[in-house]
């Protein structure tokens, strides 16, 4: 059933690189740029015929369940940064394998962070396929899918594994219908956000690009300078909305076109996440105002870079490694936060921010007072597994740990280990100083480059299915519901 279902997902992925070849056409590129993409349709084609033959589809089981679902999702990912990112290397826009396997798990990931020193050189194809795979990346493409696969009572366990966030739910009784709608209310606001950005006049291939990497809440741009580069307050607007929509939990979205406002109103997620945006832009606006290492950044400067930092969108404008330490350390925490639970932003989510932060409360109050009893609520429910989100706050700063050794090796600056792991693991993008939004990671070596592309990885997936595919036991074992 694993093999039948990554069968389908190559298939996908050889639709999807379509596009690009399209616009290598369109825009009349060199040959080798229109046949590196053929080449890899080619390769996903073979390979989703290889799985296909090895499923042996009229004996295979077609039932699966949590252990399963995990497994699809983690080798999915992998398999899409591996082959996704031969596009660059046929072409020579980025020879070297290791190099290209990083902007791909970047773009899929929607993490961001780029090794490309200059992105305005590279071809219009390229940097759409670039951009494309945060778009691709940021609902999932499983769920995406899921909403072409045939209903199956056991989708639930791909879209639990691949959907991030704390807390998954349907939103009407159907796990194909969920994802269905959830696609096309992510399709309708990039479609929106598309429209609105062509009245900038900065043109279609660049609403485009920067309406993949917002949807996506990932970051790529087709320019050196960002955002800034237009010099548009109009588009910096346009982007900062829509930069917090994406990093909501789109179920909210979904319930607005039902009309059903009151629940809105009552989410406590949204309340929290607005709030801090709110409270970390006047913060760091008061403390760098009269700031000498600071040019008078405005309100809507500072907000837009709250917004793309907790969204984890990353998107360059402003370089914040030049703020004061205070205002740095704001930033470091909206890294760690992240957005919404089941939109498309990384980070440790905001009801487990809330989880943190309410459990600790009850804490010192039963210590206090030991024979009290208190529950924790969440969006006025009670959390009856609350080691569950303690044990992913564990394994979080578990993996933080591993992966700064494992840097550790070839870096030898504890700044840069710990910016380069908080800034990949949390899907955001830019980190700080060497890392910081006007720089790349181009210069560092090789095996590093490759620990922080499964850094990535780990973040948007949130570890645990890679944990699964790594152990051994569970290849051994029969059906785990």
């Amino acid at each position: 059933m694993i093999s039948y279902v990554l069968g389908k997902m190559m298939k996908l992925l050889a639709i999807f690189l379509i596009f690009p070849t399209i616009c290598s056409l369109i825009y009349k590129e060199p040959k080798e740029i229109t046949i590196s993409f053929i080449y890899t349709i080619l390769i996903s084609l073979f390979l989703s015929c290889s799985f296909r033959l090895l499923a042996n589809v009229k004996k295979m089981e077609k039932n699966f369940y949590t252990k399963e679902g995990l497994v699809i999702v983690a080798i999915t990912w992998l398999i899409y940064s591996a082959i996704g990112c031969l596009p660059f290397v046929f072409s020579n826009s980025i020879p070297s394998y290791i190099d290209a396997f990083f902007e791909t798990a970047s773009g899929f990931t929607t993490t961001g962070s780029s090794i490309i020193a200059d992105v305005e050189i590279l071809e219009k194809s390229i940097l759409f396929w670039r951009s494309m795979t945060h778009f691709i990346g940021g609902m999932g493409v499983i769920v995406f899918a899921v909403a072409l696969l045939p209903r199956s009572p056991h989708n639930i366990y791909i879209l639990k594994a691949e959907v991030p966030g704390p807390i998954f739910g349907k939103i009407v009784s159907s796990m194909k219908k969920t994802a269905l709608y959830l696609y096309i209310v992510y399709i309708s606001l990039a479609l929106v956000m598309f429209i609105l950005l062509l009245f900038s006049g900065i043109g279609i291939f660049e609403s485009i690009n920067i309406t993949f990497s917002t949807a996506g809440t990932g970051g790529f741009g087709t320019k050196n300078s960002g955002i800034s580069y237009y010099n548009n307050d109009y588009v910096t607007c346009i982007v900062t909305i829509f930069m917090i929509i994406f990093s909501m939990n789109l179920n909210l979205v979904y319930i607005a076109v039902a009309k059903k406002y009151i629940k809105i109103f009552n989410s406590e997620e949204l309340k929290w996440y607005l709030l801090i945006i709110l409270a970390a832009t006047v913060a760091i606006y008061i403390n760098i105002y009269n700031s000498p290492n600071v040019h008078n950044e405005r309100f809507l400067d500072v907000l837009f870079t709250v917004s793309s930092i907790i969204s984890t969108t990353g998107f360059t404008y402003l370089n914040f490694s030049n703020w004061t330490m205070f205002s740095q350390i704001i930033i470091a925490f909206l890294m760690v936060c992240g957005g919404c639970a089941g939109g498309t932003a990384g980070g440790l989510k905001v009801p487990r921010i809330m989880f943190i932060i309410k459990n600790t409360k009850n804490y010192i109050r039963k210590y206090i007072n030991p024979h009290k009893v208190v529950a924790l609520k969440i969006e006025n429910k009670v959390v009856e597994d609350t080691n569950k989100i303690s044990n992913y706050i564990l394994i979080y700063f578990l993996v933080f740990a591993v992966l700064s050794i494992l840097l550790s090796i070839q870096l030898n600056d504890f700044e840069e280990i710990f910016t380069a792991v908080l800034t990949t693991l949390n899907n955001v993008g830019p980190g700080f100083n060497k890392f910081g939004p006007m720089e790349n990671f181009s210069n560092i070596p090789k095996f590093s480059k490759f620990v922080l592309s499964i850094s990535m990885l780990l973040g948007r997936l949130e570890i645990i299915p890679f944990i699964v595919l790594l152990s051994s036991k569970i290849w051994r074992t029969k059906k785990v519901r």
